[in-house]
């Protein structure tokens, strides 16, 4: 009888201890070696809705692009990253028909540096060349893989657990002030690797320079999730769903006009086994 109380009283401390350490708090950070290479497919698809004396346009694109990165260096904690555009594809719709764009030969071979903390701090490129794509404006699908990097906080984390990233990106003809709320939500195994998976939110203010002859301003806003291998660190998928909208008023022959526009558009970035 002894005996089976014993028992009895070890399952339930073992239940109760169970319950009370559930996982381990970790840091989140990116572990980079030189000498990876790593392999993305990131495809952007957008459309533009334009508003000017009274007429409404919409342009739809889509751009694919495949690219390699490889670590160079690693020194102080910052990782040298080039990258490199294998493919690039890129379609417009104009009036229902497609239009394909030969932009993506000059695109192919093309090398881009990246300096990364392992904290997820981008040091290069910076400003508003890391954010424009939001906007639907640049070629350069680099710039849309800048973006989907996430800044881990310092802290250890555990499920639930939040943090907010907010940059204020001053340039001469924009400011720019981005913030990100980031949630880790749960620990799930994507394309193989077990993955810190992070959800987050985007909001951006955009204000132009106070240049007389051309007014220029924009909100925007997002959302997207995150998969952060947490042994290889690094992001195995990202995405965004994101809305822009701008506003220029810029000085006519008759008259200052507005141009409002806005751009929705996914961005995805995935790990090519």
């Amino acid at each position: 009888m002894k005996k089976t109380a014993s028992v009895c009283w070890l399952i339930i401390l073992f239940l109760v201890c169970s319950l009370g350490c559930g996982e381990r708090p970790f840091k989140l950070r990116f572990k980079f070696k030189p000498g990876d290479v790593y392999k993305y497919k990131v495809t952007q698809d957008a459309a533009t809705a334009y508003e000017f004396m009274g007429k409404k346009m919409e342009l739809p694109n889509k751009t694919e692009v495949t690219l390699t990165q490889k670590v160079d260096r690693v020194e102080g904690g910052v990782a040298e990253i080039t990258i490199t555009c294998d493919s690039y594809d890129m379609e417009m719709n104009i009036g229902g028909k497609k239009i394909p764009n030969a932009m993506g030969s000059s695109m192919v071979g093309k090398q881009t540096l990246m300096k990364l903390r392992e904290n997820g701090e981008i040091i290069e490129p910076k400003g508003i060349q890391s954010m424009i794509a939001f906007q639907g404006l640049s070629p350069d699908i680099n710039n849309v893989l800048f973006c989907l990097y996430p800044k881990f906080p310092d802290k250890k984390l555990k499920a639930g657990d939040t943090w907010t990233q907010k940059e204020e990106l001053p340039e001469s003809q924009m400011k720019v002030v981005v913030e990100s709320k980031y949630t880790f939500t749960r620990r799930e195994e994507k394309n193989g690797y077990p993955c810190a998976v992070m959800d987050y939110t985007i909001s951006m203010n955009m204000q132009g320079a106070d240049d007389p002859s051309m007014k220029m301003k924009g909100t925007g806003t997002g959302t997207g999730k995150t998969y952060v291998a947490l042994e290889k660190g690094f992001i195995v998928e990202s995405k965004v769903d994101m809305e822009l909208k701008m506003s220029i008023a810029a000085p006519l022959p008759m008259g200052e006009q507005e141009i409002p526009s806005t751009t929705r558009q996914t961005i995805s970035l995935a790990l090519i086994p």
